[in-house]
């Protein structure tokens, strides 16, 4: 079903924040800062993507109403910063990611600020999607040799509403095209496109 791109407000940026997502977000770039000091691991795809203005969007889709429901899973979810603020705007919030040191630290900054997530190391392609071979030799930075999560998790990808990615230059089209094939009708998929800002769909 094709994906249907729904406007964002071109303010967007100028929302309010609310104290747990400003102190959420202040853990995190601490956390990052300690991590990338410390020079024990190296991971040259690992790029921050701007967490006050995900949050922003995240805000504004949920005071729009614009979920189908609170599920909201994170594609590579590094820190976790994204998913913990999914779930500091109420969603029940999960996050993938195939390093483990950065699922360890995700672990950490949510037991650290007292919020629900949950991260989960592995891959977010489900192997049994359409021209999954295809779809990997286009992708540089997606890790498209280990096996998904979702058995561990007790989930299936369309049972989430909202999906999130911070795709690298060039990679939309993979991972819209992973979100087209797995996520439920009516679900949400919001990227983070560095210059190009904030990007929100809908499969219809």
């Amino acid at each position: 079903m094709p994906l249907a791109k729904i406007p964002v407000p071109a303010d967007l940026n100028k929302r309010p924040f609310s104290p747990q997502s400003e102190h959420a977000i202040d853990e995190a770039h601490e956390a990052i800062e300690r991590f990338m000091l410390a020079d024990e691991h190296f991971f040259d795809n690992f790029v921050n993507c701007d967490f006050h203005l995900v949050d922003q969007a995240l805000s504004w889709i949920v005071e729009n109403h614009l979920l189908t429901g609170d599920r909201f899973l994170e594609y590579g979810s590094g820190f976790g910063a994204t998913t913990i603020l999914a779930s500091i705007h109420g969603m029940t919030a999960a996050g993938i990611e195939i390093e483990q040191p950065l699922v360890d630290q995700a672990n950490a900054l949510a037991d650290r600020l007292k919020i629900a997530a949950n991260f989960y190391c592995g891959s977010f392609i489900p192997r049994d999607i359409e021209g999954y071979a295809d779809l990997a030799a286009e992708v540089q930075h997606v890790d498209t040799s280990a096996g998904d999560i979702y058995e561990q998790m007790d989930a299936a990808p369309d049972d989430f509403d909202l999906m999130f990615a911070f795709p690298w230059p060039g990679e939309n089209g993979f991972f819209e095209s992973v979100f087209e094939q797995t996520a439920a009708q009516g679900a949400l998929f919001l990227t983070y496109n560095g210059i190009e800002g904030i990007r929100l769909h809908r499969k219809e």
